[in-house]
């Protein structure tokens, strides 16, 4: 009965000697600046109720940093954005909206929530995907570091890669609009 008491109280020393004291971060980040990589199409500040506004992206498969170049279609099938729309309300001035197919129209590219997928296309990741506006109100788009779209990896040799952008002809990730 002690040998059982004694191997009973070992086991949680014994198995807090397993952990793998290395806790670093795996694979490789390689971040860098490119502006107006996102158009809004139809660039207005009011919209009609069931309007579609249309965010189209394009991205070159050769990308430089300072010190190097890179061809993203050796590491990545998929690069993403994320998008936060937000509604103004009489309760919350900060609504977050999710995106999904009843409210997109995927042209070009993927979503998945409101993270938008650009696909190799040519020498090119490329998406084009519109958001029903399909109530009135005001709203805030704003956008997200383009990025590789790795949502399954499991292993911790992979090369990741994040682009701070901003929409096209406004030096700014974040647009309002009203919808009437």
């Amino acid at each position: 009965m002690k040998k059982i008491l004694l191997l009973l109280a070992l086991c949680p020393i014994l198995l807090a000697t397993q952990c793998d004291p290395d806790d670093a971060p795996c694979g490789r980040l390689i971040e860098m600046q490119k502006d107006d990589l996102i158009t809004i199409e139809n660039l207005h500040t009011e919209y009609s109720l069931n309007d579609v506004l249309w965010l189209n992206a394009s991205v070159d498969r050769n990308q430089q940093t300072s010190n190097s170049t890179f061809d993203l279609f050796e590491f990545n099938d998929k690069l993403g954005y994320y998008v936060e729309l937000k509604k103004e309300s009489v309760y919350n001035q900060n609504n977050f909206l999710f995106l999904s197919e009843q409210t997109t129209v995927i042209a070009q590219g993927e979503s998945d929530g409101n993270t938008f997928i650009l696909t190799k296309d040519g020498n090119s990741f490329k998406n084009r995907i519109g958001i029903k506006l399909l109530e009135p109100g005001n709203y805030r788009l704003t956008i997200y570091n383009l990025g590789s779209y790795l949502p399954y990896r499991t292993d911790c040799n992979f090369t990741s890669f994040s682009i701070s952008t901003d929409f096209n002809e406004m030096d700014s990730n974040t647009f309002s609009f009203t919808v009437n």
